[in-house]
């Protein structure tokens, strides 16, 4: 079944913290964790992402989830809520059996606005298996204009799948009665900026399966009987790749110097 979640983000100070350049990224620590949907994490000079669902008990349902930059005492420029300006996405298609978001752990400063970032976690369980995938939505926070989303990339996928329904599947596998693939990506900044002085970003991505190069879209028990050597961890070439993604001004978003391959082998679970 379907669901879909509404992200609202919320900027609840009227002013952000004085902003270095070039661009910087900063490491968020958890300051509370995740408890029905509520978390915060916090750059050492008290600047917080906070995300919460807008209401309780609506699991499973089309939820609002709100998540606000708020600059909290003690930092180098307190700043008192006066004005609230809020963003809406609407429409982010969840097809798991349970979902879970986070703040992303890092935080982009340039001159002129912070990105911000939340993780969205998809799962699915299988007949003797399962599978996730996490997505980053990156949303811009500038001061004067309403937040809005910016970048949504796969952060990191796994799967299992059972591949041995009888001892001759067994036999015919080498012992081997799951397909595994990885996923993992990260996103680092250039040192650049783009349009607007928005920062270049860095997205790099490793893929791998086991055994060998095993694939969803087919039978693995149609291919030939497994031998011990082929018992082992591979690269996956395509979905192991770099990016650079800039900041186009007409979409409002970032798009990358060229286009990405299909990964949902490991980005859809």
């Amino acid at each position: 079944m379907r669901k879909s979640i509404l992200l609202a983000t919320t900027l609840l100070a009227p002013s952000l913290p004085a902003l270095a350049a070039p661009p910087r990224m900063d490491t968020l620590a958890v300051v509370s964790p995740s408890d029905n949907g509520v978390a915060r994490a916090c750059a050492s000079d008290q600047l917080c992402v906070d995300i919460a669902p807008s209401q309780p008990g609506c699991e499973g349902q089309a939820c609002t989830i709100d998540v606000g930059l708020l600059q909290l005492p003690g930092g180098p420029r307190d700043a008192v809520p006066a004005a609230q300006t809020a963003y809406r996405m609407a429409g982010v298609p969840i097809a798991g059996d349970s979902v879970s978001m986070a703040p992303w752990p890092q935080l982009i400063r340039f001159e002129g606005g912070v990105l911000a970032g939340v993780l969205v976690q998809e799962r699915s369980m299988y007949s003797g298996g399962g599978a996730s995938a996490t997505t980053l939505h990156l949303i811009a926070f500038v001061p004067g204009q309403p937040p809005f989303e910016v970048l949504g990339v796969p952060h990191s996928g796994s799967a299992t799948i059972r591949a041995c329904f009888s001892e001759r599947h067994m036999k015919q596998r080498a012992g081997a009665c799951h397909d595994e693939y990885s996923f993992d990506a990260s996103l680092a900044l250039t040192g650049e900026s783009a349009a607007g002085g928005m920062p270049v970003l860095r997205y790099r991505s490793k893929a791998t399966s086991f055994p060998g190069p095993v694939s969803r879209s087919k039978d693995s028990l149609a291919a030939r009987p497994l031998r011990q050597r082929d018992l082992v961890t591979v690269t996956d070439p395509q979905c192991s790749y770099q990016r650079l993604y800039r900041f186009a001004p007409q979409a409002r978003a970032y798009v990358p110097e060229t286009p990405v391959p299909d990964c949902s082998n490991y980005t859809v679970p």
